[in-house]
């Protein structure tokens, strides 16, 4: 029975390890991952698609005085001509609600 219990021991350890050491070489793996996916984030000509928002308020804005917002949606898509070059379209899409100028209308 006690050889038993230390073989068991011994199982247990030599499992714990065995996990140990793989999620080391799982983070290692995901570090270099997250590496390469920052340093293509860095660079303006890499083959990586990015959607940026930006969004703007006007306070007081207008003869009424009230609030306005514009959302830019700007998807910078990169694509591939050839071997050489490389197409890169940086669209601004605007969404705006403003206030009404006159009494009676909606924005």
């Amino acid at each position: 029975m006690k050889h038993a219990t230390s073989s068991l021991w011994a199982v247990r350890i030599l499992a714990s390890i065995t996990i140990l050491l793989t999620l080391n070489a799982t983070s290692s793996a995901e570090e270099d991952s997250e590496t390469a996916l920052a340093k293509k984030t860095q660079n303006p000509i890499a083959n990586l698609i990015s959607l940026h928002f930006q969004n703007n308020t006007s306070y007081n804005a207008g003869p009424r005085e009230r609030t306005q917002n514009v959302m830019n949606i700007q998807p910078v898509i990169p694509l591939d001509i050839n071997e050489n070059w490389n197409l890169i379209t940086r669209t601004i899409f605007p969404i705006v609600s403003e206030p009404s100028t006159v009494p009676g209308e909606n924005r």
